[in-house]
C-alpha cells in the first residue's frame, strides 16, 4: 500500500474553450518511502503525461545507490524498464499488464480529480465576480453550490458509465468463445472491487488532505489576526475579513463534498457487486 504524500497539476492555459485532452497536462503524485519494500518495487513517484499518452514511474532510491528503477508505458502499449541492478529479473508481461491497468485507473481519477478542481475554480470566479457587481442575491450561494454540484456529478457518472467498459481492465485474454471458469471469473470480481475500494479511499484522503490544509491555513490567518489586530490598519483588516471569508467558503466546500463522497462510497461498492453477480461475462460466479 502506497502512502501518498504530495500532489501537484501543471497545464498550460487554453486557449478558447478546449477539451481536457488537448491541454498540455501534467499530473504528479509522490509517495512516501516504505521500509517494507524494496526500493526496485517501491513506487516513490508517478507522473501522468494526459496530452503525450505517457505515464511514468520511478521507485525509491536504494541504500547508497545516486539511480534508481523506473517504468515509462506508453498508450500504444510500449514500455520502457530501468532496473538498476543488472542482475534483478525482468518483470514478466503479465505484471506490466495489471499494472498499466492500474495505472490507467488511478489516470481516470486524476483527469476526474482536474475536472473538479476546475470547476471549483470557476465556481468561485464566478460567484466572486457577481458579488462585486450585484450584492443582492435572491437564493443562498451554497444552495446553487449544492445543486449545480450534484447535477455535475450525476451528468459527469452517466457520461463515464456510458463510454467506459468497467470490466474489460480485469479480464484475461480469451480466444474465441473462450468463456472464464469460476475461478478466474471470481478473481476477475475481485480486482475489480477492490480497485474501486482503492479508488474511493484515495478519493477521500485526496479531499480530506484538501480540508486540512484549508483549515490550517485559516487558524493560522486567525492567530496572525489576533496577534497583530491592535496595530493593523484598516485596509490590512478588510483583506484579511476577505481572505478569512474564501477560506471559510472552501472549507464548506470541501467538507460538503466529503460527506457527499462517504455517503455515496459504500452504496457505489455494492451497485457494483450486484453489477458484477449480473453480468453475462462472469455468470461462471453463478455455477456450483
Amino acid at each position: 500500500m502506497f502512502v501518498l504524500c504530495f500532489q501537484r497539476r501543471q497545464s498550460s492555459p487554453p486557449s478558447g474553450h478546449l477539451a481536457l485532452r488537448k491541454r498540455r497536462c501534467t499530473w504528479l503524485s509522490m509517495f512516501e518511502k516504505s521500509l517494507q519494500i524494496s526500493a526496485d518495487q517501491d513506487v516513490a513517484k508517478r507522473v501522468f503525461y494526459l496530452a503525450e499518452g505517457r505515464i511514468r514511474v520511478d521507485h525509491h532510491y536504494g541504500e547508497q545507490r545516486v539511480t534508481r528503477s523506473g517504468r515509462v508505458f506508453f498508450k500504444d502499449g510500449q514500455s520502457q524498464i530501468v532496473h538498476v541492478d543488472p542482475l534483478a529479473p525482468q518483470p514478466e508481461p503479465g505484471v506490466l499488464l495489471e499494472e498499466y491497468q492500474a495505472l490507467l485507473l488511478a489516470e481516470k481519477d486524476c483527469v476526474q480529480a482536474i475536472r473538479d478542481s476546475e470547476w471549483e475554480f470557476n465556481e468561485i470566479f464566478r460567484t466572486r465576480t457577481n458579488q462585486e457587481q450585484n450584492i443582492t442575491l435572491e437564493t443562498p450561494y451554497y444552495d446553487v453550490v449544492r445543486i449545480k454540484a450534484e447535477e455535475s456529478e450525476e451528468e459527469e457518472e452517466e457520461k463515464t458509465e456510458a463510454s467506459y467498459d468497467y470490466l474489460s481492465p480485469f479480464l484475461p485474454p480469451l480466444i474465441g468463445m473462450q468463456q472464464l471458469t469460476r475461478e478466474q471469473a471470481f478473481e476477475v470480481r475481485e480486482k475489480a472491487l477492490k480497485a474501486l475500494k482503492d479508488r474511493l479511499i484515495e478519493r477521500a484522503n485526496i479531499i480530506q488532505a484538501r480540508l486540512d490544509e484549508d483549515t490550517a491555513n485559516l487558524s493560522k490567518q486567525q492567530q496572525n489576526f489576533q496577534r497583530d489586530r491592535e496595530a493593523m490598519p484598516q485596509p490590512h483588516e478588510e483583506i484579511y475579513e476577505k481572505a478569512v471569508e474564501e477560506s471559510k467558503f472552501r472549507i464548506h466546500i470541501l467538507e460538503k463534498r466529503l460527506k457527499r463522497h462517504e455517503e455515496q462510497a459504500l452504496y457505489k461498492y455494492y451497485e457494483l457487486d450486484h453489477k458484477l453477480r449480473s453480468d453475462p461475462r462472469l455468470e461462471a460466479l453463478l455455477s456450483l
